[in-house]
């Protein structure tokens, strides 16, 4: 008699649980793949880039003029200025009347500089020239005295007195030159300040006769004073009457 267990053993198993694990595996084979791929494309970046234009550079408005250099400024802003006169008479004497255009003072500027500095440098060189000799007749040696004409005729007391003076000459010439110098400064800064100032025809000086009535005197004579600048109303003086007197 044959067992059961036997009979078990040449009984093939079901067939249908192997097949069904056999196709879900597959099945999530498949999706596994399918996602793997989509990852993947994902993943690569889009050969399509997007290049954003670049902003043109703004040119800068080509009707703006150019803005003046500062040399140009300091000659042209706020014309004339009485301190850039100043200053420039300062460096360059006539300097000042050229900025102010007044071409005509630049033959005077130059003609009282170079004549005090003229006579600056003479005496300077004279008195040198009294000095040393001086030097030379004081010095107890007879035979360093004085050669050159007229400095041999001259003795010694002459000599110091002629020396003295001549000191007091360049003293006199170097006070002339800077007051020349300091001068030319000063017109060039009145002629800068003064440029705007009203020197039209309505600038008049008037004399006219006037005669007033005094009670118990008669009529008194005199003269009144009128002075008018630009538009601006006269000035009346008072009339200065004059002692004689005219009775009825």
């Amino acid at each position: 008699m044959t067992s059961l267990s036997s009979v078990a053993t040449f009984l093939p198993y079901p067939a249908f649980p192997y097949t069904m694990y056999f196709k879900i595996r597959l099945l999530f084979s498949a999706a596994a793949i399918c996602f793997g791929n989509w990852v993947a494309q994902a993943q690569v970046p889009d050969s399509i880039s997007v290049t954003a234009e670049p902003t043109p550079a703004i040119a800068p408005d080509s009707t703006s003029p150019p803005r003046p250099s500062a040399i140009k400024r300091f000659f042209t802003d706020g014309y004339p200025n009485p301190r850039r006169a100043a200053l420039l008479s300062t460096i360059i004497p006539g300097a000042g009347q050229a900025y102010n255009k007044k071409w005509w003072k630049l033959p005077l500027v130059y003609g009282a500089i170079g004549t005090a500095l003229y006579f600056e440098v003479d005496n300077i060189k004279q008195y040198h020239k009294l000095r040393d000799n001086y030097k030379l007749l004081v010095d107890g040696n007879p035979d360093t005295n004085p050669t050159e004409a007229p400095y041999n005729q001259i003795d010694a007391a002459s000599m110091k007195a002629y020396r003295d003076q001549w000191r007091r000459y360049v003293e006199y010439s170097s006070i002339a030159l800077g007051l020349t110098y300091l001068l030319q400064i000063t017109d060039a800064f009145v002629d800068a300040h003064l440029n705007n100032f009203d020197v039209s025809d309505d600038l008049s000086l008037q004399f006219k006769p006037k005669m007033d009535a005094a009670p118990g005197l008669g009529a008194t004579f005199g003269v009144g004073l009128s002075l008018q600048f630009g538009r601006s109303r006269p000035v009346q003086r008072p009339s200065l009457h004059s002692p004689t007197s005219i009775t009825p």
